[in-house]
């Protein structure tokens, strides 16, 4: 059994790394995919890529590695940190990736006042400010008041990702929920029979691709929660 993990474990990261690192590469190799919502994606990738090549990657060296207790207690909380750092970074970047196709599908209108480029960089810089200053604040924080830290952060924020998502998520469906409504509705008065007037291509696949991201999250994140409030009995 503990073969078969290493084995899905490896296989997991190698995808990961090599997915996000060819999305990244992608993109930053054409001009012209430098768009707004590619810059999201970037961010996302990058922080799914160090999830990808540290969590299951540096457990693995922690239980080889032959040093002392101290030396290993200090590796371990290392670790930890680099985990949360790319955890949260992940989860706050497709906060950020959300948050632009939400304002994209709900107010189209103010998209391109609101999602200006310095406000993009805004929201990326914030999307990596969360995590490091987490990181940086559980440093510098006595072990005891430290451990209560972790927990209250760690529980707010899942949270809170989770309900952010699930409400952006719900409010794209809705738009386009009332968008075929009305398309059909003018269809029938204009009696049309060759123009279809449903929601644009582009809202409908930002919908779909939403959909997946937000259902596989929540779906991991759930079995994240299980595994950690309630640990299989030994």
């Amino acid at each position: 059994m503990e073969t078969w993990f290493t084995i899905l474990g490896w296989t997991l990261s190698i995808v990961a790394a090599a997915g996000n690192g060819s999305i990244i590469f992608l993109v930053c190799s054409k001009r012209r995919l430098l768009t707004k919502i590619n810059a999201f994606i970037i961010s996302l990738a990058v922080a799914d890529l160090g999830v990808g090549a540290s969590v299951f990657p540096s457990q693995f060296f922690y239980e080889i590695v032959k040093t002392s207790d101290d030396s290993r207690s200090s590796l371990r909380c290392n670790i930890n940190r680099i985990r949360w750092l790319v955890g949260y970074a992940s989860v706050t970047s497709l906060c950020s990736l959300v948050l632009d196709r939400y304002v994209a599908i709900v107010t189209p209108l103010k998209y391109l006042n609101f999602m200006s480029r310095g406000r993009v960089i805004q929201m990326i810089f914030v999307s990596w400010a969360i995590p490091v200053g987490f990181v940086i604040t559980s440093f510098f924080l006595p072990a005891p008041v430290k451990r209560n830290f972790v927990n209250i952060f760690a529980m707010f924020w899942e949270i809170f990702s989770c309900c952010f998502l699930t409400f952006c998520f719900s409010s794209m469906i809705l738009v386009v929920y009332k968008h075929d409504r009305s398309s059909a509705t003018l269809a029938k008065q204009l009696r049309f029979n060759h123009r279809d007037l449903t929601v644009r291509s582009q809202d409908r696949s930002a919908i779909i691709m939403m959909a997946i991201v937000i259902v596989v999250f929540l779906v991991c994140y759930g079995i994240y929660l299980r595994c950690k409030l309630m640990p299989p009995s030994q």
